[in-house]
């Protein structure tokens, strides 16, 4: 936030010398609410407090939180006690995560909608989302509303993996080495479904390049997965995409369905697996 107001002030003083009125300007800040590759939340309410005061309007991407962040699972503005179109001018909603469909949701007022419809894809090259899968996301939104305890089942299920992964990593293994000296969770406790994991180097016991820390990463989820668990290794298949490079991690996904018994199968097996390599 500090490094948005710097920008914002930059901005600000550039109108001043060119004698352009910043309210008159239509400009963006555009967040993800819940960020794919760090599982952070983005600090809304200090964001919005920006917004404000420098007069932008905000474009906010819930892909990430829709169905899993609030007590009915609005995402990161329910979570906040925030709201639609007046906190948020526009957000965007993938369905490709809990609705399990493809496409996405504008929300916004009635120009904005307009605007998007208009101007979509789906409308200029006639590829809108076939009738099958846009009632199967309508199907899965109804059965959110239905049946609130889903979203509340899935916040458990969150809660339940950092507490457990945390007392995990407070064990010592061997008598000498706790799993919270080789890795450490970057993501959002209790709150971010994504879980991403990354190698400790503050301990000073994984000062290793790049490269080592992607195949070592890479190890680790090659193992877990032989014993039946996926984990997404991060590092080299997004080298060449992003302008700033997160360290390597290792990124997995809790789910509604996954039972407690599958989540502490998860945490034995990535254990087992990070000292088999690391250790």
């Amino acid at each position: 936030m500090e490094d948005l107001r710097r920008v914002l002030e930059r901005v600000q003083a550039t109108d001043m010398q060119l004698g352009r009125n910043g309210n008159d300007q239509r400009r963006f800040i555009v967040v993800e609410a819940l960020y794919t590759h760090h599982g952070t939340i983005c600090p809304l309410p200090d964001l919005i407090k920006l917004k404000n005061e420098f007069c932008y309007r905000l474009i906010l991407d819930e892909s990430h939180s829709f169905g899993a962040l609030g007590p009915t699972g609005m995402g990161l503005l329910e979570h906040f006690g925030l709201s639609f179109m007046k906190d948020a001018e526009i957000v965007t909603i993938g369905l490709e995560q809990a609705i399990g469909s493809i496409g996405g949701i504008t929300v916004g007022n009635e120009e904005v909608v307009d605007h998007q419809r208009l101007s979509g894809a789906g409308y200029c090259f006639s590829a809108s989302l076939p009738p099958f899968l846009a009632d199967a996301a309508r199907a899965s939104l109804t059965k959110m509303k239905q049946e609130p305890g889903l979203v509340k089942g899935l916040q458990k299920k969150i809660r339940f993996f950092y507490d457990r992964l945390g007392e995990e990593m407070e064990k010592s293994e061997n008598k000498s080495v706790m799993l919270k000296d080789v890795i450490k969770v970057v993501s959002a406790p209790n709150i971010s479904p994504i879980v991403v994991i990354q190698l400790n180097s503050e301990t000073g016991a994984t000062k290793v390049s790049r490269e080592e820390q992607i195949k070592i990463m890479d190890a680790i989820a090659s193992k877990c997965l032989d014993k039946g668990i996926l984990l997404v290794s991060t590092g080299s298949h997004v080298y060449h995409y992003l302008h700033k490079l997160p360290p390597p991690s290792l990124r997995l996904t809790i789910m509604a369905k996954q039972s407690q018994a599958d989540i502490e199968l998860a945490i034995q097996v990535l254990k087992q697996a990070i000292f088999e390599h690391v250790g």
